[in-house]
């Protein structure tokens, strides 16, 4: 049975670590062999930072194993790795009292996909740069004419424009999302890196959201504790995290309901917590809400507009300063995202 489920194992095409929960490893296939440089079996038993040289990797494993609450997490990032780019996962394993015992690494060589994600992403650069001024300029036009400056407008003419502003500015979200995503993983974030207070750019992102908040009247609470150290980032993705974090809590918490953030320093890190009062995400669309323009598809979200792109740029922007993030949901009571970020 053992010689079966190794046969198994190691026809895996994707390479498979296991520690546990200690940091000692305890098994791992050929592939991961192969990615990682081990040789044979004699990582076995030893410490993950012995046989790993990636301190990045070794870190996912390291804080995976420190993570004593019961997230449902899943911590995903490109390493490179010598010659090869990796996409890493990293889980927590619980026995079913939900005590931590270990961590299961998945290693997966996207050197290949990369290169297919590099074109598309310079391709849809390159078309959203172009459509920015036109639609700006058709925004601007179409709010000109509904303000009667141009001439005055009958109700239907009024309504048409109407439909015509509200179509053209999904379409601009659309093109700065699209924008966004590309600049994070074209790594402009990390050449305009400088110490960053998170209250401060909190402020300024709620500000942002207000009227949407007042829309729906939704009720906001947020905590934060007092003399928060600063972290080396970037404001620009800060804001974005902060500003799609929020959003995305609006867009799902049905009016009347309540938003509650909190900011506070935990160990080495500042921990952003963002919580709602809405419809919830179903287990199973929860590994596919970073990815892009993934929208869960339900009787209750059939109505609620958005890009497909937020939680995508929430988790580049996070792992851009080599944070996490983790989220909680139950359906019909709501949301809860953790953001995990390191001080220093």
């Amino acid at each position: 049975m053992k010689e079966s489920l190794n046969a198994v194992i190691d026809s895996l095409s994707d390479g498979l670590l296991v520690t546990d929960g200690l940091g000692n490893i305890i098994l791992y296939n050929q592939k991961a062999e192969a990615l990682l440089g081990i040789k044979g079996k004699d990582a076995l038993g030893h410490q993950v930072q012995e046989h790993i040289k990636n301190e990045e990797m070794v870190r996912l494993i390291r804080k995976t194993l420190s993570m004593n609450v019961p997230y449902h997490t899943e911590e995903i990032c490109l390493i490179d790795f010598d010659s090869t780019r990796l996409r890493i996962h990293v889980n927590p394993v619980r026995d079913g009292t939900g005590l931590l015992i270990g961590s299961v690494t998945l290693l997966h060589d996207v050197a290949q996909i990369s290169a297919i994600d590099k074109v598309r992403s310079n391709f849809l650069s390159m078309v959203s740069h172009q459509l920015k001024s036109p639609l700006s300029s058709t925004l601007l036009q179409t709010s000109i004419l509904i303000d009667g400056i141009a001439g005055a407008l009958n109700e239907k003419q009024r309504d048409l424009l109407q439909k015509i502003k509200a179509k053209t500015k999904g379409m601009t979200n659309l093109v700065n999302d699209i924008l966004d995503v590309c600049y994070i993983e074209e790594g402009g974030y990390l050449t305009q890196i400088e110490p960053v207070y998170l209250p401060e750019i909190l402020e300024r992102s709620v500000d942002v959201m207000q009227p949407q908040i007042q829309d729906k009247n939704i009720s906001l609470r947020i905590s934060i504790e007092d003399s928060l150290p600063l972290i080396n980032g970037n404001k620009s993705s800060m804001e974005a995290m902060f500003i799609n974090l929020i959003s995305n809590a609006i867009k799902y918490t049905p009016s009347g309901g309540q938003i509650a953030m909190e900011v506070l320093k935990k160990g080495q890190d500042i921990l952003i917590k963002v919580s709602d009062t809405g419809i919830g995400i179903e287990s199973k669309d929860i590994p596919h809400i970073y990815d892009k323009f993934y929208r869960v598809r339900s009787e209750m979200t059939k109505n609620i507009s958005g890009t497909g792109l937020g939680l995508s740029i929430v988790k580049g922007a996070v792992e851009v300063h080599h944070g996490s993030i983790y989220v909680e949901s139950e359906v019909g009571k709501g949301t809860t995202f953790t953001v995990l970020l390191p001080v220093g």
